[in-house]
């Protein structure tokens, strides 16, 4: 097992730490990351970050192991980490392949530097693409490029990422940490519940119509005007102050 998390500035942090292997990832890793997320979602830390170390996010599934008997595994941990409630944010560089290029495409910041290898690996092994990356990719690029990438396996850095709209912050190295504590700081400075609804709203809208994602807006909208954050936010108006917002999702 690679995986390693700890706590820390109201983060759970995930990161994969195996250096021979480019921080590769095990079958029983896949099960780690499906109790953490659960974990996380029950617990008081208000973001999950997934981390690079040793230089490197992550090369991806170990394909010396038996794929097939952790597959579950690999779709599970996708789902629960797409429809984890509260924000996540992937902290990447060098490294980031095959289902680890899909992972951080299914958090809601991604902050990267220019030396990240961004690459949907699978063809070239004669696999096919996981980790929802069919699902996901083509929404955030569009269908063509999403089929350039997956395809022809073809390996893109941290600038075409950007280039491409798909991260949050591009960086230099050294500035990845701060540049993490400075997204954390905004994200604080925010309705937690709010931040965490929007992205719901957002999430859901995807797979819905028109009229049902206004309608969910409507119903999210007006639970809000009874919270008590909407009677901080205000006064901290009125007041010209920063507003000292709950950090629950529940009332």
């Amino acid at each position: 097992m690679v995986l390693e998390s700890n706590e820390t500035n109201n983060c759970l942090v995930i990161s994969f730490n195996s250096p021979k292997t480019s921080n590769s990832i095990s079958a029983d890793d896949w099960k780690e990351l499906k109790e953490k997320i659960k974990e996380f979602e029950k617990s008081d830390s208000k973001y999950l970050v997934l981390n690079r170390v040793n230089d490197n996010f992550s090369s991806g599934a170990q394909l010396a192991e038996n794929l097939n008997a952790s597959m579950e595994d690999v779709s599970e941990a996708s789902k629960m980490l797409w429809e984890c409630k509260k924000p996540v944010i992937a902290v990447v560089d060098g490294v980031c392949a095959g289902a680890a290029s899909n992972m951080i495409l299914l958090s809601d910041f991604i902050i990267a530097t220019p030396e990240t290898r961004f690459i949907e690996v699978f063809a070239r092994r004669g696999l096919v693409v996981d980790f929802s990356g069919s699902w996901i990719l083509p929404r955030i690029i569009g269908v063509q490029k999403a089929k350039e990438l997956m395809m022809t396996a073809t390996e893109i850095n941290g600038n075409t990422l950007n280039d491409y709209g798909v991260l949050y912050k591009l960086v230099e190295k050294p500035d990845l940490d701060s540049e993490l504590d400075n997204l954390v700081g905004l994200l604080d400075k925010q309705s937690f519940i709010s931040i965490c609804m929007i992205k719901d709203q957002i999430r859901k809208g995807l797979n819905t119509n028109f009229d049902e994602s206004l309608s969910n807006e409507t119903d999210n909208q007006n639970s809000r005007f009874v919270h008590s954050d909407v009677m901080e936010g205000m006064s901290a108006f009125v007041e010209k102050r920063q507003p000292e917002y709950k950090n629950t999702l529940d009332e």
